[in-house]
């Protein structure tokens, strides 16, 4: 509790395209927690959209105009946020809007999920190393091939940070808190949302097989290795020397924990990856079989179709809503 007023904190998300109730709420709780446990409203939070959201969200809404643009530069924190790359290109007034504000040298920026389009489209953290949604990685390396791409969970900088979104927002922002308030705040924050521990940064977002790494640290090392590795694929007996035990050792893991064989459980993660490339990305049949370590097109079809039951290109029109 404090007996004085404190400094109020403005912060603003820009949500061009929307956002889900999910990360709204990620961004809005941390806040409002940190609010009532200080007992005062430090933190003032407003949502800047392109539309009135479906369910109002206990903060400040107001429409995207150029109004709100010009105002940008009041706020200390501006959080961008979509679910998904721009749908059309950046109008100049959004991109001069963002540049005016990191320009400032003051507030600072975060980008969240596929918020990061509307930073570098308009100029900004082209040199950075920068985060996004794992679900995005395919085609943020199409559009931005020299930006330097992170797998963890946020990275943090002076003027401008990037998160991959969902969960990992909360995790970001109970480290901003942390260096705003102390520690104590930010537990106390951690506690009322029922959280065992805070993530760093640094921590991946994809941990394959989690539950295994203490375990079974070979096995996790072993799936982390196919899923950096889908385009050339490695074989049963490079992935075994790369984590120093035998072909026959890394098959008895799989077993064991998996209750599959290296190979079968690779070529899943490689038609897996394959089927999400279909459903989400514009690329041909042919790049997302090459994308997926699948050296012909033939090959591709038939091994997809004896997975899912149905062949790539019946999938794209599926995906595409051709009867």
């Amino acid at each position: 509790m404090t007996n004085f007023p404190l400094p109020i904190i403005r912060i603003a998300v820009l949500a061009p395209q929307g956002c889900s109730l999910l990360s709204y709420g990620a961004i809005a709780e941390p806040f409002l927690l940190a609010n009532q446990l200080l007992e005062q409203h430090k933190y003032h939070l407003t949502l800047i959209a392109c539309a009135e959201p479906c369910v109002a969200p206990p903060a400040g809404v107001v429409l995207l105009d150029e109004a709100q643009l010009a105002n940008l530069q009041d706020y200390d924190l501006l959080i961008v946020i979509a679910e998904k790359p721009p749908l059309q290109p950046l109008s100049t007034a959004i991109k001069k809007a963002l540049q005016r504000y990191y320009q400032q040298q003051a507030g600072q920026l975060l980008a969240v999920k596929a918020g990061v389009w509307w930073l570098l489209e308009s100029g900004i953290g082209l040199h950075q190393k920068i985060v996004v949604h794992w679900s995005l990685m395919d085609d943020f390396k199409d559009c931005y091939p020299d930006v330097m791409l992170s797998h963890d969970l946020y990275q943090t900088d002076l003027r401008l940070s990037s998160c991959a979104g969902q969960l990992a927002i909360v995790d970001y922002l109970l480290g901003y808190l942390d260096r705003q308030e102390g520690a104590g705040l930010a537990n106390q924050i951690s506690d009322h949302l029922c959280m065992d521990r805070v993530r760093g940064g640094s921590e991946r977002q994809r941990l394959p097989s989690q539950s295994l790494g203490d375990l079974q640290p070979r096995l996790t090392m072993a799936i982390d290795l196919m899923e950096n590795n889908i385009e050339e694929p490695l074989t049963t007996e490079q992935i075994a020397e790369l984590v120093f035990i035998s072909r026959r050792h890394l098959e008895r893991l799989f077993r064991r924990y998996l209750n599959t064989m290296p190979a079968r459980h690779y070529l899943q993660m490689r038609l897996k990856r394959a089927h999400h490339l279909l459903q989400t990305s514009n690329k041909s049949i042919v790049q997302i079989g090459l994308i997926c370590g699948f050296s012909s097109g033939p090959h591709f079809s038939s091994t997809y179709k004896s997975f899912y039951q149905t062949t790539p290109r019946q999938e794209r029109a599926k995906y595409l809503g051709v009867k």
